[in-house]
Parts: C-alpha cells; structure tokens; sequence
C-alpha cells in the first residue's frame, strides 16, 4: 500500500513552485524524485514528482516534519486539507 501523508503546511518557493510539509518523517533520501499524488479534499488527484527538501537547520534536535518540492505545482493549486501519497 502506497504511504500517504497530511499536509500540514504549503508554500510557494520563488521559480521553483510548491513545497509541501507533510505530518512525518520517513526514511526517504534527498537527490531523486518521487512519483506522488496531491489528493485534495474534493476528490481531485494531482500527479507530479517530489523532491525532499533539506531545509536548514538552527538546531541540534531531531526533525519532526518533511518538506517535498513539487515539481510542476504551485501552492494554489493545493487545497488546505489536502493529503500527499507517494506512489513508488
């Protein structure tokens, strides 16, 4: 079964698009895309590649949240209440 996420925060990044933080923290390496799925609340699914951010960090501690670009998207185009599965 394909692992799927809340987003519990979007964003736009200047030329770049989308970015996503979903509600976990997974074992997922940055450097490659993900095939993945935006399922909105009204039923829409959105295809696209994510690819995981490495945000700087002021702190030692662990991280408690991933964030993905979405190649393609912008944050308009992500609903509030909106879920991220990754299909591969």
């Amino acid at each position: 079964m394909p692992a799927e996420y809340d987003i519990v925060e979007t964003f736009e990044t200047t030329g770049r698009g989308a970015v996503v933080v979903i509600d976990a923290v997974s074992d997922r390496s940055g450097g490659r895309a993900y095939p993945i799925e935006v399922l909105t609340p009204g039923g829409v699914v959105i295809a696209a590649q994510a690819y995981k951010e490495q945000p700087l960090r002021r702190q030692a501690g662990p991280v408690e949240n991933e964030a993905y670009m979405l190649v393609g998207l912008h944050k308009n185009d992500i609903p509030a209440g909106s879920r991220l599965r990754f299909i591969g």
